[in-house]
């Protein structure tokens, strides 16, 4: 095999396909990117960690020799970066030397036969829709704090998705904090016979990560979602994005959200959220085998009261609110309110409460209806000493 491509090209296809690649050791081939031929013209790349997967193709300035090759993809991709931004050569003789030129600079480095590469999943599926790219990377990011990365409960460890053709709505929960996103938008099926969309499915977390990578923010930009019976499959024009999803009936989470919370604080998002970044600074620190500290909130006639302590230091702030029902003092894991706050928009959010041991929610104050969000976090128990 021997092509010449412009590195930056071949660098915007190599990028999004760097996260799918496996780093355990376990099959040699699946630390390398496939690199083979087409028919059309093209060159097509694929990295897979037998969970989630990347395929792109891209169109060299010509193909001298036609084939299919494994490379490391973590020396492929050092190398490349370094490389001056102009064409480059990659030049695979059949002893499976490796060299990648361009300008005067050289490397070689050892390559693999393309058959060894795992066999990826069937990416067709007549079951799929379309909607806009930066829709849908906005209401991935709005829930992605709460996906669980342990859990005896595999579901917890994705976002479950309700897409219909008014849009969708997106769930995730890590059993200390609750997300949920609502967004109206456009979606069509890719059925012409079949224009109703009705799916559910749940995506694990780590392929939410990289899925938020790739997808362009983009409102005119339209990407097309496919679902086969294992597998969630995101195309975005030359690159697709294909990843195992979680099998699994996921929790009933209508009947968690509390519901009679009679106590309610309204406040300015960002005054909020700045207080609880200073509060981190001592509510985070762990010394010498002490947990980490608590932030406590105390709502009051019209202000909210801000405190954290640990043995090196003490932070207090108040702010004013608009507040409605009973005084109450509760305590939580700064990150998790850090989180849910930051994710959240609008100029005022509504925090809603019951007592110190039950869990509290944050909503926008202008309801949109459009766009909607809704967080719950639950708080810890606090001592008298802090």
């Amino acid at each position: 095999m021997k092509f010449t491509v412009h590195k930056s090209t071949f660098m915007n296809v190599l990028t999004p396909a760097m996260g799918t690649v496996s780093n355990k050791n376990t099959i040699t081939a699946i630390e390398g990117v496939l690199i083979e031929t087409l028919d059309d013209g093209n060159i097509r790349i694929s990295t897979y960690d037998m969970n989630k997967g990347v395929r792109a193709t891209f169109e060299p300035t010509s193909i001298e020799r036609e084939g299919k090759y494994i490379i490391n993809a973590q020396r492929l991709y050092q190398t490349v970066r370094v490389l001056p931004d102009d064409e480059l050569t990659i030049d695979i003789n059949e002893k499976l030397n490796c060299e990648i030129s361009c300008g005067k600079a050289s490397f070689s480095i050892f390559a693999a036969h393309g058959a060894d590469f795992p066999n990826l999943p069937e990416l067709v599926s007549d079951r799929g829709f379309e909607l806009s790219s930066a829709t849908f990377k906005k209401i991935i990011g709005k829930v992605s704090h709460s996906i669980a990365v342990q859990d005896n409960r595999a579901m917890l460890m994705g976002a479950y998705f309700k897409i219909n053709n008014e849009g969708m709505e997106v769930v995730s929960c890590d059993s200390y904090t609750l997300s949920k996103c609502n967004i109206k938008c456009e979606v069509s099926s890719v059925d012409s016979e079949n224009a109703a969309v009705n799916s559910t499915f749940i995506i694990p977390g780590h392929a939410i990560a990289e899925l938020t990578k790739i997808l362009p923010d983009d409102e005119e930009f339209k990407c097309t979602l496919y679902l086969s019976r294992k597998h969630a499959i995101v195309r975005c024009d030359n690159i697709t994005f294909f990843t195992r999803t979680i099998d699994s009936e996921y929790i009933d989470y209508s009947r968690i959200i509390p519901k009679e919370n009679d106590i309610f604080v309204t406040l300015n998002r960002e005054r909020m959220l700045s207080a609880l970044e200073r509060a981190n600074i001592i509510a985070e620190e762990k010394i010498q085998g002490s947990g980490r500290s608590y932030v406590k909130l105390k709502a009051e006639d019209r202000y909210m009261f801000l405190s954290s302590s640990s043995v090196n230091g003490r932070v207090f702030d108040e702010m004013d609110c608009v507040h409605e029902g009973d005084d109450i003092e509760i305590g939580f894991n700064c990150r998790y309110l850090i989180n849910s706050i930051k994710a959240a928009e609008g100029e005022n959010i509504v925090i809603s409460l019951k007592s110190p041991t039950q869990a509290i929610t944050i909503e926008p104050a202008k309801v949109d209806e459009k766009f909607n969000y809704f967080y719950m976090v639950l708080p810890v128990r606090m001592n008298d000493k802090q």
